[in-house]
């Protein structure tokens, strides 16, 4: 056998015993750690699937509740109280935005969603409540009023901005304003983010104040 041969062979022997000897030594903690790195990759996995599960399970909760709304009104309400109560984002925010709606009186409605609007998960269901419940007091004698707190949401920003506008026109065609209402009106069909169906009641409200114009 060759000197380098030797040599080669003893230094196999000496990194063995030094790999076994480090593997004697940390070789537990290597498969303590690789467990715990299963365990965990397992743990997430089975948590987004239970998440995901859950969430659809609400999903179906709250669309059932809603669709017996028309039937079974008792019913619907405590199926969408108990959600309000407890289901899982965003269903639990939705259920209250409902649970305010199916209140007795239109005044009842108006202060619920003003009193449950900051408690929603998102500041779009906050504001969404804030149109609802000016919509719904436009022929009160609070119209002014909650259409001027809508201004905030009107920004370009702000996702229900066309509905804010329509809110207050409907709020000054109330109030016997043409002028401004006229002005919200063209804001809106001129907003090249106005959905269709808003783009054309906008174009048939200023085609309506034209043609009375003209007599």
């Amino acid at each position: 056998m060759s000197d380098s041969a030797a040599f080669q062979e003893v230094d196999e022997a000496v990194r063995k015993d030094e790999l076994r000897e480090w593997w004697d030594r940390y070789g537990t903690w290597v498969v303590a750690a690789a467990v715990a790195v299963v365990v965990v990759v397992a743990g997430l996995v089975g948590w987004r699937q239970y998440d995901a599960g859950q969430r659809a399970e609400a999903s179906v909760a709250y669309s059932t509740a809603l669709a017996k709304i028309a039937t079974d009104m008792p019913a619907a309400r405590a199926e969408l109280e108990k959600q309000a109560a407890g289901a899982r984002e965003p269903y639990r925010s939705l259920a209250e935005l409902i649970v305010a709606q199916l209140r007795d009186t239109l005044d009842e409605q108006v202060a619920a969603l003003v009193a449950v609007g900051p408690k929603l998960s998102s500041p779009e269901l906050a504001d969404l409540a804030a149109v609802i419940a000016a919509l719904k007091s436009v022929d009160s004698p609070k119209a002014d009023e909650m259409a001027a707190r809508l201004e905030p949401l009107a920004g370009p920003d702000r996702p229900f901005r066309i509905s804010v506008r329509e809110v207050q026109a409907l709020a000054a065609v109330r109030k016997g304003d043409a002028k401004r209402a006229r002005e919200l009106w063209g804001e809106i069909a001129k907003d090249p983010g106005t959905p269709q169906g808003a783009a054309q009641r906008a174009s048939a409200m200023l085609n309506l104040y034209a043609a009375a114009e003209a007599k």
